[in-house]
Parts: C-alpha cells; sequence; structure tokens
C-alpha cells in the first residue's frame, strides 16, 4: 500500500510540473480534472478530516453577516481567493480557510503588517506630486512629506497615529516584529558594556530611546544580567500598547525625543533605528536633548524613510557629521 500511494504521489508530482499557468485547458477537460481530484480526495482524506472540513467551513451568507457588504462582491472576492489557496471551497458558496488565511485574521501579525505597509504605499502613491511641488527639492522637514500630502494633515505620522489607534497598534506590531525582533548578534555582543558602561548600582544603566516594547532591554537583561536600572523610553500611545509586564529592573516612560531628556546623568543613552526615521533638523533636535541630559561620562550607543518621515538611510560619512553638529564625540564606528 505504502509504495501505492508513493508511486501515486510521484505520478501527481510529475504531472504537475508539465502544466504551466498558461496552459489553455478546454474547460470540459478542466472539469474532469477537477472532478477527479475531487474523487482522489475523498479516498485519501480522513473521514474526521472531511467532517472538519463541513463543519468548520462558513457559507457565504454567513461571511457577508461579519463583513455587511455586497454579497455578489463577496462571491467575486472569495473566488479570487480560493483560486490562490487562501480558502478551500468546499461545497457551493462554502469556504473554510487555509493555515495562510488563518495567519491574515483579525488581530494577527501579518495582518498588522498589511495595514502598515497599506499607509506607506498610500503615501508612496504621492511622491512625484508632492516633489513635483517642491521643484524636486531634497525634502528636510519631517512635517512635509507625501504622508500629509495623502492623509491630508499637517500631523506628523507619529502624532496622526496617536490619534488613530487601530493604525497605531499596527505599527507597533510591524515594530514589534520587526527589526526589534531580530535574531543574531546585539549590540551588547560586540559592545564591551561591561567595561564602559561600569557605573554605580543606584545609577540609570541604560536608556533606550524610542525602544518599542522593551524587546531590545528585555533581551539585554535576560542574555547579559546587568545592575542598574534600565529604562524604557518610546511614545505614550506605544508604551500603552505594552500587554505583557516587563522584567523585572525594566522601567517604561512615555517620551517623545525632541522633549527634555528627563533621565538625566544616564551611563548610557541608546538609540536603535531611530534617528534614521528623521532628517536632520528633527534628528538634531533629539541629540541635542539627548547632550543636554547627559554626564561627563555618559555615552551615546547608536545602531522607504522618505515618504514618511522626509528621512534618509545616512552613509558613515552623514552620520558623522550630524553628530559632530550636535557637538558629539565619536568614539567608535
Amino acid at each position: 500500500m505504502a509504495e501505492t500511494v508513493a508511486d501515486l504521489t510521484a505520478a501527481v508530482n510529475a504531472a504537475l510540473s508539465k502544466l504551466s499557468p498558461t496552459d489553455d485547458i478546454p474547460e470540459p477537460a478542466r472539469l474532469q480534472l477537477l472532478q477527479a481530484l475531487d474523487k482522489l480526495r475523498g479516498a485519501v482524506e480522513p473521514p474526521i478530516q472531511s467532517l472538519l472540513n463541513i463543519c468548520w467551513a462558513l457559507t457565504v451568507n454567513e461571511l457577508n453577516e461579519k463583513t455587511k457588504g455586497d454579497k455578489d462582491l463577496l462571491v467575486r472576492i472569495m473566488r479570487l481567493l480560493s483560486a490562490n489557496r487562501l480558502f478551500t471551497e468546499t461545497g457551493v458558496d462554502k469556504y473554510q480557510p487555509q493555515p495562510l488565511a488563518l495567519g491574515f485574521a483579525t488581530g494577527a501579525p501579518p495582518s498588522e503588517v498589511i495595514k502598515k505597509f497599506h499607509m506607506i504605499l498610500r503615501a508612496t502613491a504621492y511622491t512625484h506630486e508632492f516633489l513635483e511641488a517642491r521643484g524636486y527639492q531634497s525634502p528636510d522637514d519631517a512635517y512635509e512629506t507625501p504622508f500629509q500630502r495623502a492623509y491630508g494633515t499637517k500631523l506628523h505620522h507619529f502624532e496622526w497615529l496617536a490619534q488613530h489607534p487601530e493604525e497605531q497598534h499596527a505599527f507597533n506590531t510591524v515594530m514589534e516584529t520587526g527589526n526589534r525582533a531580530v535574531e543574531g548578534e546585539q549590540w551588547y555582543d560586540f559592545y564591551p558594556w561591561e567595561e564602559r558602561l561600569a557605573s554605580e548600582a543606584d545609577r540609570v544603566l541604560l536608556v533606550d530611546i524610542g525602544g518599542g516594547k522593551g524587546h531590545d532591554l528585555a533581551r539585554f537583561k535576560e542574555k547579559k544580567n546587568p545592575a542598574g536600572r534600565l529604562i524604557l523610553q518610546d511614545l505614550s500611545e506605544v508604551i500603552q500598547d505594552i500587554q505583557a509586564p516587563l522584567a523585572q529592573g525594566i522601567e517604561a516612560q512615555g517620551y517623545s525625543m525632541c522633549d527634555p531628556q528627563p533621565i538625566r546623568g544616564a551611563k548610557a543613552y541608546y538609540m536603535r533605528t531611530v534617528l534614521h526615521d528623521w532628517p536632520d533638523k528633527q534628528a538634531l533636535q533629539a541629540l541635542q536633548r539627548i547632550r543636554e541630559a547627559m554626564a561627563n561620562d555618559s555615552v551615546l550607543v547608536d545602531l522607504i524613510m522618505m515618504t514618511v518621515f522626509s528621512s534618509l538611510e545616512r552613509t558613515e560619512k552623514q552620520w558623522l557629521s550630524l553628530l559632530e553638529r550636535a557637538q558629539f564625540n565619536v568614539i567608535k564606528v
């Protein structure tokens, strides 16, 4: 029996390799093939799976009750999604979600990624119009970007997010699942923090500015268990969106980087993927706020942007110029 199944699997895969999406299959032949595939599925699918497919599938009417939209439009969308294997049509106008579709369910991280990139793409669509109106001059202010034109607002992107909780949550989720959650070598793996950040036990050891939901600090605390206080700073809307309790020794604080820095004299101020969100005008303001708060032995550790922030990915020379204008002494790159 095992050999028969293996031979059948090989035969099906071999047949699939000969098909092309561009093949013009006559409709009668297509229907015969689909019927044969249904029979094959019925022969090998466990009865319990067949039952679950039927029980857990939703009819178009049930879906329409949830979406409150046009039923005919819903049918067209479901047919497209089924053709792309996000759903399986288990009966006439009856659909069961596949794993990929479940990944895009409301609240799931992939669905939040789509929301976030929809915002970016909408702003991107106004890039030509924005640049044309400026005579194709490089933007230098985070309050003058294609984003403001696309959304009809004078607010900065982050300020606008604060007034739109659903989009704010999408942004927070993207940051949580994106560059703030990367694995691999971290700054504390190559930076001699034990030597250079040694200080009194009651002194704030590290302030993570724009640290999102605290992934970097939590990882630092778990792997290195440093003494001293760790402060997580981000916009109040981000801090309020933190669901799980922070690790012991980590304190969360709502803060906007262009405001006066409330933590004075910390041993280190840390910014990861923060300044690249901002053009020089606002980046200089943020750096000056940090410099005002630093003690003599404090250190600063720093590790698609134009359409939303008027920012840029700076070269090493541009970073050095920015830091020198903020009156920082660069120790090492």
